[in-house]
């Protein structure tokens, strides 16, 4: 049920006129050609706000790719920036870390085949001399090392300050020695550098990171329980953590966990959102066992990695709402934590935005657009609004704001081709996406107030 919070903002929301949308179209196609250009939803705007990162991935996807580019956001131009050096072939996802360099996923530079488990995240200069650093370490030759990871990394979000990139993960001596992969969350400690065995088959390699798993997922989540097989979806929650009750920040990483129903003698799993605390040591291990992991398990969490699970949809009586989707993503000031679920609208289910207190777990429903909404939402760095697609094609913001809460905003034209990987501009006044155009993935912009 929705508590006292939520309940005055919904009456604001009626008020200010519900389902009304305002009409505001500003699109403009930035790139043109051949090459394709996915933004992959992430930090892909340079934090001075000038240019735009891109992978060159097409219908093989990242494992088929080779290389990423750029494009200025004022004028259009575009180019590559980084190809990859045979025998290697798979790099994309990239974002921003600082306005010279992005972080990426990455092959082994051994040469050994792109998969979930044999991937890293790989430090890359955007200037186009080519220079490269590894972010994680691997260590896949017992004895293992505590800091070093694996299996592989992805998704790879820098913090505000640069000093920590979050990722997701997935182990191979788990995989390949016992059929086991649950896919975790883990973040990396910049500028605490690993030394691994270099072993002969180019499986191990050395990084500039300590990094770590935060959260331990298990392989049959008891119904019921706050119990998750998978951790995936993550972000950081907020600039600089999430406001606790005793007035200082902590920061963390919302993840979306999947958890286990009982649903009258039959095992259902849905998505819940997740909140895990990242200590400043994340050195010390856990309760659950050493940070390397085992032959035989994963790697565990630090100390003080704490996980709380803040969304109960699952367990909803009415089932009208049922488990979140998507890739999560928090408001600036750490408040919200913005998801998507599914609701029942005047011609059956459709999906509609949803935030999440990061203190205290308060659901409430932040969209309610006539048809519903696609994709992943996007909070805006000054937490006033969230960028979403809607089901129509067109890219709409809805505003966070209490006074204003829930308003929507057309801000394209409806389209066949839907928007995808939205990511907002650091000042907040810009929405960047692809479109397909021609079979090429091309990006659009738009104002976002």
């Amino acid at each position: 049920m929705l508590t006292a919070i939520c309940a005055a903002l919904a009456i604001a929301s009626a008020a200010a006129g519900g389902t009304e949308v305002r009409v505001m179209l500003s699109e403009t196609q930035l790139t043109h050609g051949e090459l394709q250009k996915d933004l992959d939803n992430n930090l892909s705007f340079s934090p001075d706000g000038r240019w735009l990162v891109f992978d060159c991935r097409g219908a093989g996807g990242i494992n088929a790719n080779d290389a990423l580019g750029k494009t200025r956001v004022d004028t259009g131009e575009t180019g590559i920036f980084y190809r990859q050096s045979p025998p290697v072939l798979g790099v994309g996802a990239a974002s921003f870390l600082g306005d010279r360099e992005v972080v990426a996923i990455h092959a082994l530079t051994s040469g050994l085949i792109y998969d979930f488990t044999v991937r890293g995240g790989m430090i890359i200069d955007a200037d186009g001399s080519g220079r490269a650093r590894w972010l994680d370490s691997r260590d896949v030759t017992p004895p293992f090392t505590p800091g070093a990871l694996r299996g592989g990394t992805h998704k790879h979000e820098p913090d505000a300050s640069g000093k920590w990139v979050g990722f997701t993960y997935n182990d191979e001596i788990m995989r390949t020695r016992h059929g086991s992969d649950l896919r975790n969350v883990g973040v990396s400690r910049r500028g605490a550098r690993v030394h691994v065995d270099h072993d002969a088959g180019g499986r191990n390699f050395e990084g500039e990171s300590f990094s770590v798993l935060l959260t331990a997922c298990v392989h049959h989540p008891r119904p019921g329980s706050d119990e998750y097989q998978r951790a995936e979806g993550d972000c950081w929650v907020g600039r600089e953590g999430y406001p606790t009750p005793a007035g200082s920040r902590q920061r963390a990483r919302a993840f979306r966990g999947t958890v286990a129903v009982d649903e009258d003698g039959r095992t259902a799993t849905y998505g819940e959102v997740f909140v895990v605390d990242v200590p400043e040591d994340v050195t010390v291990p856990g309760p659950l066992g050493p940070l390397e992991g085992t032959e035989s398990d994963y790697p565990k969490p630090p100390r003080g990695a704490v996980v709380r699970r803040l969304t109960h949809t699952a367990a909803s009586p009415d089932r009208e709402l049922r488990g979140v989707s998507g890739h999560l993503r928090a408001s600036g000031d750490g408040h919200w934590i913005a998801c998507v679920a599914r609701v029942r609208g005047a011609d059956g289910a459709e999906s509609q935005v949803f935030v999440v207190s990061a203190a205290t777990g308060e659901l409430c429903q932040l969209s309610r657009l006539p048809g519903g909404v696609v994709g992943d939402p996007r909070f805006s760095p000054d937490s006033r609004f969230v960028a979403i697609a809607g089901a129509d094609g067109a890219v709409y913001t809805v505003s966070a704001e209490a006074a204003t809460w829930g308003e929507a905003t057309q801000r394209t034209p409806a389209s066949a081709a839907a928007p995808s990987n939205l990511v907002i501009s650091p000042d907040s006044n810009s929405v960047a996406y692809n479109r397909t155009v021609d079979d090429v993935q091309q990006i659009f912009m738009c104002r976002a107030r």
